[in-house]
């Protein structure tokens, strides 16, 4: 049956993002998308974080005016996409399960992720916090893992046999929702300039 999981941060408000995994033995792995597309999009990644199979095809249209430089250096998955407008880019192949991260070479703000699957039911946690993991064992103890990139490494999280019989449960982490993309003011950039000027003296 489906176990769904609404994943909470510590202010009790949904975190949208978080990549629920099941960790046990038993299981049916849903068909995950073969291609995806990260637009970009007044200067932010859009979506912030996408789910794909290995061997996907990711596109990274710019919908910007401004040009974009897109990058990764995560292992297995590097790559590098130099200054483009438009739809001009081919799309890259993610061969290596885990984590890739994205950055702009021009907007430091731009930040973004693709996680390639690793073969185990995994579910990103939606705008309401809400993750639907399919065809898990009922009525069993199960081992969830959660990742969330303000959260840095993966929480394990030990569920009940009630709790997977019931198909729902809500799973708080020790982090609550920023925005990741969010361009700094004016007012911050000053103070960052300043505290450059006097670290340099």
């Amino acid at each position: 049956m489906a176990l769904d999981v609404t994943v909470l941060g510590n202010d009790g408000e949904p975190l949208p993002g978080a990549l629920v995994a099941y960790m046990g033995t038993a299981y049916t792995a849903e068909a995950l998308p073969a291609e995806a597309v990260v637009d970009q999009r007044n200067r932010r990644f859009v979506p912030h974080i996408s789910l794909v199979a290995p061997g996907a095809a990711v596109s990274f249209p710019n919908s910007d005016d401004t040009r974009h430089h897109v990058y990764s250096f995560s292992e297995g998955n590097a790559f590098e996409i130099k200054l483009y407008r438009s739809n001009d880019a081919p799309p890259v192949i993610f061969e290596t399960p885990g984590v890739v991260t994205l950055g702009c070479n021009i907007h430091d703000n731009m930040k973004a992720y693709v996680v390639v699957a690793n073969g185990r039911p995994q579910a990103l946690a939606d705008s309401d916090g809400l993750a639907r993991l399919p065809w898990l064992p009922s009525g069993v103890p199960v081992t969830l893992t959660i990742w969330h990139p303000q959260l840095g490494e993966s929480m394990a999280f030990q569920l009940k046999a009630q709790e997977t019989t019931q198909g729902r449960v809500s799973l708080t982490l020790p982090v609550a929702w920023t925005d990741p993309q969010q361009v700094k003011s004016v007012s911050e950039l000053e103070s960052l300039l300043k505290r450059f000027s006097r670290d340099a003296k």
